[in-house]
């Protein structure tokens, strides 16, 4: 044994691998959860991609609108085998939306979302999603019977209560724009006149058709209508007694006709006691409060072309 260094004290042992040893063995056996506990606090802080799901960090990317490497990220789960069906489906459902939205109307992404959502071997989170996706891809100014099955199916199958609204509202779009449709399926109109009433105005500005929110003729209707809501409202309160207040059918008819929609507002005014009178077409609120369905599409279809 090799003698003790000469200053040290003379009742201490010179320190030895067996008496290391020594050490860590009455560590790991006084104090059993140290080592574990460690491991642990290294896994935790270290970036492990086996302790997040596959797909958590192309979404978060997704949602910051960073398509590329959103899109980089969802295929790199595609190419991985040992994954889920259903997580391949969410893959290339979310690949699919990182092509549309740098490149809109992309045949073989609007090809995938047709696929996933009339699949039925496809969850009905992820059918959902691919319909309304599907469905949004419509432009707004040609109606399109694949659109409107994608839209039906989201709106009256989706379990999230944002894309119910989302699905909801756009369909209201279409119908709006639809004439024939809405004759075909008076029932789910009348459904959409009911739920309108909740879907917050974020929603309505997201599901507006590119060829509405693009109209400068629909510049005008907006400015006064903002004044209003703003300034007057506000103070007044509510007292529309028709569905959709002459606020929102002078923004939908500015939306759709540009300035012609200031003498069909004011169309519209004349004709609000009568429709009040009569009492037709009455819708239940949410809050009990009856209002009289009086929607645009009613109104102007002799401004549209043939």
């Amino acid at each position: 044994m090799a003698s003790p260094p000469p200053n040290w004290p003379a009742n201490t042992a010179p320190i030895t691998t067996k008496s290391i040893v020594s050490v860590f063995r009455a560590i790991w056996t006084g104090i059993p959860g140290i080592f574990p506990g460690i491991l642990f606090c290294a896994l935790w802080g270290s970036p492990l991609p086996c302790l997040a799901a596959p797909l958590d960090l192309a979404w978060e990317l997704f949602e910051e609108t960073r398509w590329k490497e959103a899109h980089l990220e969802s295929r790199r789960v595609l190419n991985e085998e040992k994954n889920t069906e259903a997580l391949l489906q969410q893959a290339r459902l979310l690949s699919s939306l990182c092509i549309l939205r740098q490149n809109p109307g992309d045949p073989a992404a609007l090809e995938t979302l047709s696929a996933l959502w009339t699949s039925a071997s496809t969850p009905l989170a992820t059918r959902c999603l691919a319909a309304y996706e599907a469905g949004r891809a419509w432009d707004g100014r040609h109606p399109s019977p694949e659109a409107l099955d994608a839209l039906s199916f989201a709106y009256l199958h989706a379990r999230d209560t944002e894309l119910f609204w989302r699905a909801g509202c756009s369909l209201y779009y279409y119908l709006q724009q639809d004439a024939a449709a809405r004759r075909n399926a008076p029932g789910l109109w009348q459904s959409l006149l009911s739920c309108r009433s909740v879907w917050p105005p974020a929603v309505w500005q997201e599901s507006r058709p590119d060829s509405a929110r693009s109209s400068i003729g629909a510049l005008p209707g907006k400015w006064i209508v903002s004044f209003y809501r703003s300034q007057i409202s506000s103070a007044i309160g509510a007292r529309c007694d028709l569905l959709p207040s002459c606020s929102e059918y002078f923004l939908q008819a500015s939306r759709k006709h540009g300035l012609l929609g200031i003498p069909i507002m004011a169309d519209r005014f004349i004709r609000e006691s009568s429709v009040v009178a009569t009492r037709r077409n009455p819708v239940v609120m949410p809050n009990g409060r009856i209002r009289y369905a009086d929607p645009l599409a009613d109104h102007d279809e002799w401004l549209s072309t043939p």
